[in-house]
């Protein structure tokens, strides 16, 4: 199977070409109804989803995409092209605020930590919208955009003991990182609220995604069905499909 250090410039070019011809097409639409599931407590509805979607040009089809975990996937969201789009992370944003007043208002949070990749735009707008009804306190963990991983390293005294914070994240698949960075939470004897993602993004095949939900309050504003595999199970590879990193994916 491929192991990807650099995706070739050709499978880049070929990829993107084929994405903004797909997005200049008349069938984009019905492809994002299709990657859309129901949830049983919707949150953004499916219209801003898709608008969300198709404006930034945030989701890449028919691909072969190496993601940080190493999975291989079809489909993959790129939630950068969306943070480029104040008005965007703005309607995420506040759907986020709405959530944490509904979900907390008798026993509100001190404040989100997340890591400093695009994810810190969701937590800083959310906590901006909130300012003059819930003020909030926004953490930052360190992010490494070559490798995807995100730090435990936080300014001492940001989170005091026994203060409640959410965990947020832009995106996610297995529930590691946002759990990662709860975790971060706790480490510094904080206590946990609950989770944050703007999407969660797998086919419901990681248990660990169901156990987390089932234990703490979490937000997901939509439900993706992008499935992904293992290398030594991925289709795409035993089908000879050219392989790319989700580093090397541009926006569209």
């Amino acid at each position: 199977m491929p192991v990807v250090t650099k995706s070739s410039e050709a499978a880049i070019v070929e990829t993107v070409e084929r994405q903004r011809a797909m997005y200049d097409g008349s069938d984009i639409d019905v492809r994002m109804q299709h990657l859309i599931r129901d949830t049983p407590h919707p949150t953004l509805s499916s219209w801003d989803i898709q608008r969300l979607l198709r404006a930034s040009r945030a989701v890449y089809f028919d691909s072969h995409v190496e993601v940080v975990s190493g999975h291989h996937t079809e489909v993959y969201l790129r939630f950068e092209s969306i943070g480029r789009f104040p008005d965007l992370v703005t309607i995420i944003a506040s759907n986020m605020a709405e959530w944490i007043l509904q979900t907390f208002h008798h026993d509100p949070p001190a404040g989100i930590l997340t890591t400093s990749s695009d994810a810190r735009l969701l937590a800083k707008r959310t906590c901006e919208i909130l300012a003059t009804h819930l003020p909030l306190r926004t953490v930052l963990t360190p992010f490494n955009p070559d490798t995807g991983k995100i730090g435990t390293e936080i300014i001492s005294g940001t989170v005091a003991p026994g203060e409640r914070f959410l965990s947020l994240n832009d995106v996610t698949t297995r529930g590691m990182c946002v759990s990662k960075l709860g975790k971060v939470v706790t480490d510094h004897g904080g206590q946990l609220a609950g989770m944050m993602v703007f999407a969660r993004r797998d086919s419901g095949q990681f248990p660990f995604m169901d156990e987390l939900t089932a234990t703490y309050p979490f937000y997901f504003g939509v439900d993706l069905d992008m499935p992904q595999w293992e290398p030594a199970d991925c289709h795409a590879c035993r089908d000879g499909k050219p392989l790319v990193s989700w580093r090397d994916l541009p926006a569209l």
